[in-house]
């Protein structure tokens, strides 16, 4: 018997999988989706089994060393979706098949490095290293301190300077075990007895009954059931009337229900809306239904009765949410509407809550599963409705191997199932809309707001005029009144700026130096509060200096606007004015979304500064004012989808006001007011901004009139990592002989074009057929084994940066 394993290798290779023996006493143990450990190589590797075969499918073999005996398996739908994320993606099955499940569930494999007997004293990094460290170093640990790692480990292994060996790892989170009590006799007479000493010893009784009548009881709940019972239950248990025992403890995420919304009446448009998601649900064939419904339309409540239809029926659904800022929110509605059978998913939670919520969805205990973008892997049988919230968010693509989309992903397990999928949004990506304004996906659209709420007033100011008049300042004066309007008369604002720090560079107005970045070629930003400036890509920092470190001068001044200088600005100009901030800084910490946000819905703060974080799907009755701090940060990005990421953000953060009883207003400050994102935004006019732009890539051939694939080269060498890119042109020029033609634009310095110490050059390839390029471009790398190792290949890119 022989099985194929998909390893966790760390991109040492690009094969699917790899086949090895199972030995005579591991067969009956072997399942396909279960963890095993192997050797690879010189050293061991874990893997999962994703397929069995009686003859192997290659010449030589070696035998599995070990089942892992875990709780975490990969089911054959997930093994599937593995597969066609290999295909779709370009990426290596193994790659796929370790990403679908969380770190903190899966077992590794650690390589110690040691040194041989008298070999301390040889001149290496490495030996430093383990010098240091007293004894054997992690291989990770290494990797940070030694640049070419693997040939130095090689010629210290020809010098006999090392040794090697390797330790299985258990997974972060695991199986919680607390201390509990059960029955040591029948119930009946554990009643007789708790009945015979009511009178001697009525905390014994107290407690006997307690536990005749649940079962099993952990110390922590009779603690909270019955107060301090240790002694107690330490007689009884002498007594041999009880006995102690384990039991399985699940933590749970933090959450607050919300009252259910059950009762409340539908819009006709949400009844609409709702009918034709529940005849998806019933028809149980796979679809994908675009719901385009403007910014407090009620798509949330659609989506809890649909929910709801759908567990009636016995199916399970999947929900899907662009932020993690969002999922506390959400969670509370829905614990609201489904208790304790929602389960939910995000990188934020602690490893040990990660494992129990994953266990839950594995074991079925669950009806709605509800994350951010990798929950959509979660191991969820039975789907009858996949809901997509906010669609067209770009925070849905994964920027590493394998570089999926999480709403393309969601529509193939709906695939997979024959289950409908919901792609909600006031504001639909291009791609969606475009589909269904063709037929090809369905079609319902929630055009008012509920309760009659009108949409929120939107004025441009344009910042020209103000410059003009010689006030640069970051309120502009129609801004400036509009928020001293709204806090007196007890209304809160949200002030939004999509990008987080104090300022964006420091610039000497006398010699005309920038404070950039060594590693990238971006400007350093300021953080005022630490006074450090600080690269938002590679994290390297150093203290701001307070003149100009190249010619001395005294005029370092500080250009462009973040988050950070905004609520600076906010408190000096409204300072009664409570002022929170929302943005990467502020969030770090475990539980920090959610507190922001509550204190903001608990009305303890009048303005609330944030990047995008703030600018979907929350909810704030009190917000009246929406203040656009520059409109032009996404709309100058060297992106094809520039202007689509303006009219989204502009539309999404005006749609956080006036979700209350009274109406909103917001201001838009941008040096652009004629561009047509800027000035449909303002209109409320996605008809009249998608004619546009869809125009403009029908006459760029940009999706969806076509499929895009970059490929990135990285070096620390320029002209390798350009070489690198030459060849697969080489290839791919040689090899797109199709009847389908395809376009190369490249090789081409990034726009980002150095990263983390690293140069970087892409090359483009575009095609009207999906199936061909992806395939083309698969086989070029496939011929191409040492260009494949080097260079990061995004199907379906969401950014070109």
């Amino acid at each position: 018997m022989y099985v194929r394993v998909a390893l966790c290798t760390e991109g040492a290779s690009y094969l699917d999988s790899f086949t090895y023996e199972v030995p005579e006493d591991l067969r009956d143990r072997v399942k396909v989706g279960g963890c095993v450990l192997v050797p690879f190589g010189s050293g061991q590797a874990v893997g999962y089994i994703i397929a069995t075969e009686q003859t192997p499918s290659v010449e030589k073999t070696k035998a599995l060393l070990a089942i892992i005996d875990s709780p975490i398996a990969l089911s054959e739908e997930l093994i599937e979706l593995a597969r066609w994320l290999s295909r779709r993606y370009i990426c290596g099955l193994s790659r796929c098949a370790h990403s679908i499940l969380p770190g903190v569930v899966q077992c590794r494999v650690r390589a110690m490095v040691d040194a041989a007997d008298g070999a301390m004293a040889a001149d290496s990094p490495v030996m430093a290293a383990i010098r240091e460290a007293g004894g054997p170093v992690p291989m990770e640990a290494l990797r940070s301190r030694v640049s070419d790692l693997a040939r130095e480990l090689r010629r210290l292994d020809h010098a006999g300077a090392i040794t090697r060996r390797y330790e299985l790892v258990a997974p972060q989170g695991k199986v919680r075990m607390a201390s509990a009590v059960t029955l040591a006799v029948p119930v009946d007479r554990a009643l007789s007895e708790a009945g015979r000493l009511e009178t001697s010893a009525p905390r014994q009784a107290e407690l006997l009954k307690y536990v005749a009548a649940r079962g099993t009881v952990s110390a922590a709940a009779m603690e909270a059931d019955l107060g301090g019972c240790a002694g107690a239950a330490a007689a009884l248990v002498t007594k041999g009337l009880l006995r102690r025992t384990q039991v399985t403890v699940r933590r749970r995420p933090p959450h607050t229900p919300l009252p259910s919304t059950s009762h409340l009446r539908l819009t006709p448009d949400q009844e609409r809306a709702l009918d034709a998601t529940i005849e998806g649900i019933r028809r149980r064939q796979h679809s994908v239904l675009v719901m385009h419904g403007v910014t407090a339309s009620g798509k949330t409540e659609v989506y809890l009765r649909a929910i709801e239809h759908a567990r009636d029926l016995g199916l399970r659904s999947l929900v899907l949410l662009p932020e993690i800022s969002l999922t506390t929110q959400v969670l509370n509605i829905f614990r609201g509407r489904f208790g304790d059978r929602v389960a939910v998913l995000h990188s934020m939670l602690s490893a040990g809550e990660r494992f129990d919520e994953w266990v839950r969805v594995q074991n079925g205990e669950i009806d709605v599963v509800l994350g951010a973008r990798s929950a959509v892997f979660a191991p969820v049988a039975d789907i009858g409705l996949v809901i997509v919230d906010e669609e067209h968010e770009p925070s849905y693509k994964q920027d590493s191997d394998p570089r999926y989309h999480g709403r393309d992903v969601a529509i193939r397990r709906a695939e997979q199932n024959g289950a409908l999928a919901v792609l909600g949004s006031a504001t639909p990506s291009v791609e969606s809309y475009f589909r269904a304004k063709s037929g090809e996906w369905g079609l319902v659209v929630l055009q008012e707001r509920i309760e009659s709420r009108p949409m929120p007033i939107v004025s441009v100011a344009d910042l020209r005029e103000e410059y003009q008049k010689g006030k640069a300042t970051i309120f502009t004066e129609k801004l400036a009144e509009a928020i001293g309007s709204s806090l007196g008369k007890g209304q809160q604002v949200i002030l939004f700026q999509n990008r987080r720090a104090y300022a964006t560079f420091l610039l000497c107005r006398e010699c005309g130096y920038t404070a950039g970045c060594p590693n990238c070629a971006v400007a350093l930003k300021l953080h005022a509060a630490e006074r450090l400036l600080r690269c938002h890509h590679c994290d390297y920092e150093r203290v701001a200096p307070t003149t100009c470190p190249k010619c001395g001068g005294q005029k370092i001044g500080k250009f462009g606007i973040g988050t950070e200088r905004i609520e600076e600005e906010a408190r000096a100009a409204f300072p009664a004015a409570r002022v929170l901030r929302m943005d990467k800084d502020t969030t770090s910490r475990r539980g920090s979304h959610g507190s922001i946000l509550d204190a903001f819905r608990r009305r303890e703060a009048d303005i609330l500064v944030g990047t995008q974080m703030i600018a979907k799907g929350l909810d704030f009755p009190g917000v009246t004012l929406v203040g656009v701090i520059s409109a032009d940060t996404s709309l100058n990005l060297p992106d094809f989808r520039a202007g689509e990421r303006t009219f989204q953000l502009l539309s999404q953060v005006a749609g956080r006001a006036g979700r209350g009883p009274e109406p909103g207003e917001v201001i838009v400050q941008t040096f652009n007011p004629e561009h047509y994102a800027v000035a449909a935004a303002a209109r409320h006019d996605y008809a009249g901004f998608y004619e546009q732009e869809i125009a403009l890539r029908r006459e760029l051939g940009y999706p969806p009139f076509a499929d895009l694939v970059n490929v990135i080269a990285a070096d620390e060498s320029e002209a390798q990592a350009r070489e690198r890119l030459q060849e697969l042109v080489g290839k791919l020029r040689g090899s797109a002989q199709g009847a389908v033609p395809i376009e190369i634009l490249g090789p081409a310095p990034a726009p980002l074009a150095r990263l983390r110490g690293r140069y970087r050059w892409h090359v483009v390839i575009r095609s009207r057929d999906r199936d061909y390029v992806t395939r083309t471009v698969r086989e070029a790398l496939d011929a191409l084994p040492a260009v494949r190792r080097t260079v990061a290949v995004d199907v379906d890119p969401a950014s070109m940066l």
